[in-house]
């Protein structure tokens, strides 16, 4: 038989003034098969069984003082270094941070009672972002017909990306564009006012002027 062993550990603390941090409480916890097994109390520095089977292994590893000594100092020193470390990663990603800009715009189609509806984010970095378009608050997919360039590179080091759909120059229903930057904490919904490409508008009116004429002609 197949069984899992899962374990977690981490620690939680609290900046102070100085860029130092105050280590409040630590995870060191397994599991077995999907259920809680055995975790150690920090506070009081002793193993808890969460099931009866772990009984036993938890009274042995409390009978080595050296197992929870090196537990409770990982958890104190080690993990809070780590986490000290990332945030320090964290904050200078947030430092340099670009914003998105964001337009929404239609498109000639190949077919002439259509056009591409077209989301673009660009200048964004890093390279973190969620866009999605939406039709009356609906988010499309693929079987929608979305279409998506993914993530692509700038020549100025930042970032774009590009969603589009294929819609009818008649559909009146509301579509926005949603783009979302942990990054830089920006989060920007652009909605389409309905402005048809030029090429459209000019064909609408190119043909309205020869079906007009055609009224006249013998």
């Amino acid at each position: 038989d197949t069984h899992v062993l899962q374990w977690m550990v981490g620690c939680e603390g609290e900046s102070q003034p100085g860029g130092s941090f105050h280590f409040i409480r630590g995870t060191n916890m397994y599991s077995y098969d999907g259920d809680d097994f055995l975790a150690f109390d920090d506070k009081n520095e002793v193993w808890i069984a969460a099931v009866g089977p772990a009984v036993e292994t938890g009274r042995k590893w409390n009978s080595i003082p050296v197992l929870t000594e090196y537990t409770k100092g990982y958890l104190e020193n080690e993990c809070m270094a780590w986490m000290i470390k990332y945030w320090s990663y964290g904050r200078e990603q947030l430092q340099q941070a670009s914003p998105p800009e964001v337009h929404l715009f239609s498109q000639r189609s190949h077919v002439d009672t259509k056009v591409f509806l077209t989301c673009l984010s660009t200048g964004f970095y890093p390279e973190d972002v969620t866009l999605q378009i939406k039709r009356n608050g609906r988010i499309l997919t693929a079987e929608d017909g979305l279409e998506t360039s993914g993530i692509r590179p700038n020549e100025d080091d930042t970032f774009q990306r590009r969603d589009r759909v294929e819609i009818l120059e008649t559909d009146v229903s509301t579509y926005t564009c949603e783009v979302i930057q942990p990054a830089s904490n920006v989060h920007v919904e652009r909605t389409w006012d309905h402005t048809l490409p030029e090429e459209t508008i000019t064909k609408r009116i190119s043909n309205f002027w020869s079906k007009f004429l055609s009224w006249f002609r013998p």
